[in-house]
C-alpha cells in the first residue's frame, strides 16, 4: 500500500513537471518554431557579442599607430564639472531635454492620459546634483562594509544586469523590445570603445599608483583593479587582480560603460514599467553603480556624464526608429508578453485591455472612433484585441493586417464588431487547451 503510494505521487510530481516544462516551451516558442526562435535571440544577442569580441582584440592594436594618452584632460574637466557653477551650468543646459521629454511623455495631458513627464523632467534636472552627491560619497572612508557594498554593482551587478534586465523586457515589454534593448545596448558599447581606443584617458587609480606628477606612459602599462583589490583580498581571490590586471584597454576612462549599461537598463525598464517603480528601480540603481565607480576609483564623475550621454543617444535613436512601432504593432494587435502567457497562458490576440487602450491613443494618434484612418479604440465582446480591417468590409479580427480595397485606408476595429456589448470577464487561465499551441499567423522577434 505505501509502495503504491509512492509510484502514485512519484507519477503525480512527474506530470506535474512534465505540464509546467511543457507549459515553458510553449511561452518561449510563441508559435514559432525552435530553430527561428534561437535565431530571434542571436540577433538580439550579436551586438553585444560583436562589442565583447572587439574589446579583448584591442590589445592586438600596434603601440605606434595608437594616439598619445591624456593623463591630466579629466583631472581638470572633472574639477569643473563638480563646482557649484559647473553643476548649475549642467543643470541649464538640460532644461530643453527636460521640456522635451515632459511633451513626448503626455506630462501636459490631465486625468487617465497624463503620462510620466513630470516625473522624467523632474529627474532629468536633478541629474547633475544627484551626480556631485555621488562624487562627495566616493570619497568616504575605506571600508569592509562599503568595499562589498560597491562591489555588488560594480563588480557583480553589472555583468548580470543585462541578462536580467533583458529577460524582464521580454516578460513585460512589447514583442522584440528585447531584441532592440540588445542592439541599444551593443550600439552604445560600441560607440564607447571606438571612443576609448581613439581618446584614451587615464582613470583615477592610475593617479594613485604613479602620483600626480607621473611621466607620459605608454601603452606597455598594465591594468590595475584599484579598490576591486581590497574585495580580492576580503574574499580571498584573485580574480579582479587578474582580469584587470591583463586587461586590452586600460586606458578607456571615458566614457564610462559602467555608468552608461545602467542608464540603459534603467530607461528600458522604465519605459515597460506602470506607475513608478521603473523610475523608482533606476535611480537607485543607477546612483549605486555611479558611487560605486568613484569610490572604487574607476571612474570620474565626467566619464558617468558622458556615459550616460552615450546610453541616452543610443537609446533615442533606437526608441525613435524602433521601439514605437513595436509598440503600436504590440497594443494594436493584441500581442502577449512572456508574463501573460506564461502566468495566464493567454494568446496573441487576448492582450486588450485599459491600458493598452491609452497606449494606443498615445502611439497612434487621437483619431475618434469610427473615422477613417483613425484608431477605433472599443474593446471586443469576447476581451480579446483589436485587429486591423479595411475601410467598408465586414468587421472581423484579422492577425496580419490586409490592404484595403480601393482607397488604401485601414482603420482599428474590435474583432465581432458589436461595440455595445459588455466585454466577457472570464478568466483566461486554466483551460484544458492551456498547454496548445497558439494558432499564430507570424511569430515577431522576442
Amino acid at each position: 500500500m505505501a509502495a503504491g503510494l509512492r509510484r502514485l505521487r512519484l507519477g503525480t510530481l512527474l506530470a506535474t513537471v512534465g505540464a509546467v516544462l511543457l507549459h515553458c516551451r510553449w511561452v518561449l516558442l510563441n508559435g514559432a518554431s525552435v530553430p527561428y526562435r534561437l535565431w530571434t535571440v542571436l540577433v538580439g544577442a550579436f551586438p553585444p557579442f560583436l562589442w565583447t569580441f572587439l574589446f579583448k582584440q584591442a590589445k592586438h592594436i600596434p603601440s605606434d599607430i595608437r594616439p598619445p594618452i591624456h593623463i591630466d584632460l579629466l583631472p581638470r574637466l572633472n574639477r569643473l564639472l563638480l563646482a557649484p557653477a559647473g553643476i548649475l551650468l549642467v543643470t541649464l543646459s538640460l532644461l530643453p531635454l527636460a521640456r522635451v521629454v515632459y511633451y513626448w511623455s503626455d506630462g501636459d495631458k490631465k486625468g487617465e492620459e497624463r503620462g510620466r513627464g513630470r516625473a522624467y523632467a523632474a529627474s532629468i534636472l536633478a541629474f547633475p546634483t544627484l551626480l556631485w552627491l555621488s562624487a562627495k560619497l566616493g570619497e568616504a572612508e575605506v571600508s569592509n562594509h562599503l568595499d562589498l557594498l560597491a562591489f555588488g554593482s560594480y563588480g557583480a551587478l553589472h555583468f548580470a544586469s543585462p541578462i536580467i534586465a533583458g529577460w524582464w523586457i521580454w516578460g513585460f515589454g512589447s514583442q522584440g523590445a528585447a531584441c532592440a534593448f540588445g542592439w541599444t545596448l551593443g550600439a552604445q558599447n560600441l560607440a564607447g570603445l571606438a571612443t576609448h581606443l581613439v581618446f584614451p584617458n587615464a582613470a583615477p587609480w592610475f593617479y594613485d599608483v604613479y602620483g600626480i606628477d607621473a611621466a607620459q606612459p605608454d601603452y606597455s602599462y598594465p591594468g590595475n583593479p584599484a579598490g576591486l583589490i581590497r574585495v580580492d583580498s576580503i574574499l580571498g581571490t584573485h580574480i579582479y587582480t587578474k582580469a584587470f590586471g591583463h586587461g586590452p584597454v586600460v586606458f578607456g576612462a571615458i566614457p564610462s560603460l559602467h555608468a552608461a549599461t545602467s542608464i540603459c537598463c534603467g530607461l528600458f525598464v522604465t519605459r515597460y514599467s506602470r506607475g513608478y517603480r521603473g523610475l523608482s528601480f533606476m535611480l537607485v540603481y543607477c546612483f549605486w553603480m555611479f558611487w560605486s565607480t568613484q569610490y572604487l576609483h574607476h571612474h570620474f564623475a565626467i566619464d558617468l556624464l558622458c556615459g550616460t550621454f552615450y546610453s541616452l543617444l543610443s537609446f533615442t535613436l533606437f526608441e525613435r526608429t524602433r521601439l514605437r512601432a513595436l509598440d503600436r504593432r504590440h497594443y494594436s494587435l493584441g500581442l502577449t508578453n512572456g508574463y501573460e502567457r506564461l502566468f495566464y497562458a493567454r494568446r496573441d490576440g487576448e492582450n486588450w485591455d485599459e491600458y493598452g487602450e491609452r497606449m494606443l491613443r498615445r502611439l497612434g494618434g487621437e483619431g475618434e472612433e469610427g473615422k477613417e484612418g483613425a484608431l477605433a479604440l472599443s474593446r471586443s465582446s469576447s476581451g480579446g484585441s483589436v485587429g486591423r480591417v479595411p475601410v467598408n468590409r465586414p468587421v472581423g479580427y484579422e492577425a496580419v493586417p490586409e490592404a484595403a480595397e480601393e482607397e488604401g485606408t485601414t482603420v482599428f476595429a474590435s474583432r465581432d464588431g458589436d461595440e455595445d456589448e459588455e466585454a466577457d470577464d472570464r478568466p483566461r487561465y486554466g483551460s484544458p487547451s492551456r498547454y496548445a499551441t497558439p494558432n499564430r499567423s507570424f511569430a515577431s522577434l522576442a
